[in-house]
């Protein structure tokens, strides 16, 4: 019998945590077709295989979401940073084009931020309860894993943004090569998303001039080194234009304020219960005597949490197109930290505490619905759509969508026409297979909604019924849309095709 006592918890832990979070993570990755953004994330990083490079088109189809703003004079796609489009290519290369591939990296680097949460915490001095609280606790946060199962660039994100927390807080302890791995890790973040890159050394900085001011004159050469790598990107990404997209740069002053609250309700909405604060009440009551020395021992970490969280919600709200909870997602294990720590404290109060915030926070979490949606697979529309479509059209048929057309390019590579792309409308005329989806989320799918079905009364198509429900998307990450089973009381898809 093996005895673990001889070997340091600091490795047995985690193995554990991480056989876990593989049953967690792992499990029917591809119980559904990608949705739209995922299977955009998927086409274009199918570009880096055939062409080395992202491209915002393929010769055929068009990968743009945004009106044709993403994709440079020079037909490359420009609008996020690349590294998630070679992490997915390599995938692709590694074990085929298929839906596992496709969210297989998104997933493993979910498990690595839960695994660095725990790492985090022990390298912050607290025990080993505390660490496993906090790994445990972002590995049961359902909008994380789902963010963490998707093709896209989420979980890469969280990743690297913990990456460069754990470096920074390391830093802030003089620990041997603390700055190259701050420096290594801040890169990669900028060139996963640029806004999030900017949030931690904003954070960084401002909590240095307050905590530790002596320590500003050693950020100088890191610093310099992340802007000499982003400040190329910069250039190169000069010839798309967001301010043509959506009317501003930087700050939007008309929506900021809606989105900063719009973010804290969502946060309190799907990850933080709001009763946690009669909890932390109870707890602080009970620990009154020793609030003082607890908040000084741990003021320097736990202030820098935060820090992080508040800018964050700043920065995104002025800069964000929309509040969408995805935006969120470095946040997502900054608050795992601040969870575990809270329960923690329950823990030194009396153990019955403790375990009573741990089913706070766990009973917060939708787990039945995930597990059911781990155990079983989900029936939506795009699945019905590409089935029919690849049993009755042919390679040189047009197909225009109102919404959903990227899952479509992806799986049939057929020459699809949709609401988003910037293509001209008219030239729906010629299509063979026209689908008219009953929902729309955004103006341009309404106005090709309208437009479709316009085209439609001239009585030359002919209306095939699809055995499958036409929900708004095909399953997304957003937790007030997500499924975590299959639509049962909604309209069927309907595709017309063209009478010859």
């Amino acid at each position: 019998m093996i005895n673990l006592k001889k070997y340091n918890p600091d490795y047995y832990y985690p193995l554990f945590v991480l056989l876990i979070s593989l049953l967690v993570f792992l499990p029917n990755l591809d119980r559904h077709h990608l949705w739209q953004d995922e299977a955009q994330t998927a086409l274009i990083s199918r570009s880096v295989l055939a062409n080395g490079i992202p491209l915002g088109h393929d010769g055929k189809n068009s990968f743009s979401q945004e009106s044709g703003a993403e994709i440079g004079k020079d037909g490359v796609y420009k609008w996020h940073p690349w590294i998630p489009f070679y992490i997915h290519a390599g995938f692709f290369k590694l074990f085929g084009q298929t839906d596992f591939a496709a969210r297989l990296p998104d997933a493993l680097f979910g498990i690595g931020t839960v695994i660095l949460c725990f790492w985090l915490m022990r390298s912050t001095g607290k025990g080993m309860r505390a660490s496993l609280l906090a790994a445990g606790i972002l590995m049961l946060m359902i909008p994380f894993l789902l963010l963490s199962r998707q093709c896209r660039y989420y979980s890469m994100a969280s990743f690297f943004s913990t990456g460069c927390i754990w470096a920074y807080l390391l830093f802030l302890q003089s620990k041997k090569y603390s700055r190259i791995l701050l420096t290594s890790s801040t890169i990669i973040l900028f060139h996963i998303q640029m806004i999030y890159g900017a949030i931690f050394i904003s954070a960084a900085l401002v909590h240095l001039t307050f905590a530790r001011r002596e320590l500003l004159k050693q950020m100088i050469i890191p610093l310099t080194i992340v802007m000499c790598s982003v400040i190329p990107w910069i250039f190169y990404t000069s010839d798309i234009s967001y301010q043509g997209r959506y009317g501003y740069i930087i700050y939007n002053q008309q929506f900021s304020k809606v989105f900063f609250f719009d973010f804290i309700r969502q946060l309190l909405l799907y990850v933080v219960p709001f009763y946690l604060l009669i909890y932390i009440y109870i707890v602080g009551v009970w620990q009154r005597k020793n609030i003082k020395n607890i908040w000084r021992e741990s003021k320097i970490f736990t202030g820098f949490y935060f820090l992080f969280i508040f800018l964050a919600l700043v920065m995104l709200a002025v800069t964000a197109p929309n509040s969408f909870f995805r935006y969120l997602v470095i946040i997502l294990p900054v608050c795992a930290i601040l969870l575990a720590e809270i329960v923690e404290l329950g823990f030194l109060s009396h153990p019955i505490l403790g375990y009573a915030g741990i089913f706070i926070v766990l009973l917060y979490q939708p787990l039945p619905k995930y597990f059911y949606e781990i155990t079983h697979n989900l029936n939506g529309p795009i699945e019905g759509i590409v089935t029919h479509l690849r049993q009755y059209a042919e390679p040189m048929d047009t197909v225009a969508v109102s919404y959903g057309d990227m899952p479509i390019k992806w799986y049939t590579g057929l020459y699809v026409i949709g609401a988003l792309s910037g293509e001209k409308l008219e030239n729906t005329i010629n299509a063979r297979w026209v689908i008219v989806r009953k929902h729309y989320n955004c103006a341009q799918s309404l106005i090709a909604k309208k437009h479709l079905e316009s085209q439609l009364q001239n009585g030359q198509y002919r209306k095939n019924v699809v055995e499958t429900p036409d929900t708004p998307f095909e399953n997304r990450e957003d937790p007030a849309n997500h499924l975590y089973k299959s639509a049962e009381e909604e309209d069927n898809v309907v595709i017309y095709e063209r009478i010859k």
